[in-house]
């Protein structure tokens, strides 16, 4: 039995699984849970896989550890989306930081904690605040300057009632609600595959943040095996203000690293050609 995502009508990924263990459509979408035997769960939602319990550990580290390694000093963190619990996961490795998680939907909760425990430390913590509301309004009714770090843990890109997420008004709001030093990191798709989503994500984050870059990493899932985040910053530079005793003192990654961090910023010619008018260094 092979899952299979078709992308941009030409490209096919799969991957072999052995059931399907949980499927439910939510009030806001179709969640699914497989098993396979090379990857362990897979979470699926609305037919796109979300993450395996393989590899999921890259994504999050590095959306998480590359925002929080460049901030001074981090204590309040907003996470829009992540309902799976793998983003508060890796922020809960901080002490003292105090966690808003906006989730839109409750049911992926639910099945986060059924069937990827490794993460129910994330809803077991004290600091976290989990919210039931669309990342969109959220922003939209959140008070300026509240929170050091935004994490954008969604796919891009998702369209609501209330308006679009990654569009130029969702990151204006973002702005706001960021303190003056203030950073967020975001989902940005495939260089291979979602050139164009890269450049707007970027476009639409530096249309108010004074830094704006993407930052690379390998995954099984994702369509391509390569994908990319962005981080945009109000102060500090990703790698020049890289905190690199904190990023090496982290305990039990993984994945990332100081080197890791450093690195993931270096681009290909081709990339650095095709994004030259959307970064911002």
């Amino acid at each position: 039995m092979w899952f299979t995502k078709e992308y941009k009508d030409f490209w096919l990924q799969s991957h072999r699984v052995t059931d399907r263990i949980f499927s439910e459509e939510s009030n806001v979408q179709k969640i699914e849970v497989y098993r396979s035997e090379q990857f362990g769960n897979i979470l699926a939602v609305d037919e796109k896989l979300v993450l395996t319990q393989k590899d999921d550990f890259i994504h999050h580290e590095m959306i998480v550890h590359v925002a929080m390694c460049t901030h001074k000093d981090p204590k309040k963190v907003l996470v829009l989306g992540g309902g799976n619990g793998g983003c508060v996961h890796e922020l809960s490795r901080y002490d003292g930081i105090e966690i808003d998680m906006v989730e839109p939907d409750p049911e992926v909760i639910e099945v986060a904690k059924e069937f990827f425990i490794e993460y129910m430390d994330a809803f077991n913590n004290e600091n976290v605040n989990v919210i039931i509301d669309t990342m969109v309004d959220f922003v939209k009714k959140a008070e300026s300057k509240t929170y050091d770090v935004v994490i954008v843990d969604a796919m891009a890109p998702v369209r609501t009632r209330e308006g679009e997420i990654f569009d130029e008004s969702f990151f204006r709001e973002i702005h706001r609600i960021l303190k003056d030093d203030g950073l967020c990191s975001a989902q940005a798709g495939s260089w291979w595959l979602e050139m164009e989503q890269n450049k707007k994500v970027l476009r639409n984050l530096g249309k108010h943040f004074l830094i704006a870059l993407p930052f690379r990493y390998e995954m099984y899932l994702y369509p391509g095996c390569i994908f990319t985040s962005a981080i945009a910053s109000k102060k500090y530079h990703p790698t020049a203000d890289i905190i690199l005793q904190r990023a090496d003192l982290l305990d039990g990654l993984k994945y990332y690293n100081s080197d890791v961090h450093k690195a993931a910023f270096a681009l290909p010619n081709f990339v650095e050609k095709s994004l030259k008018e959307v970064l911002k260094k």
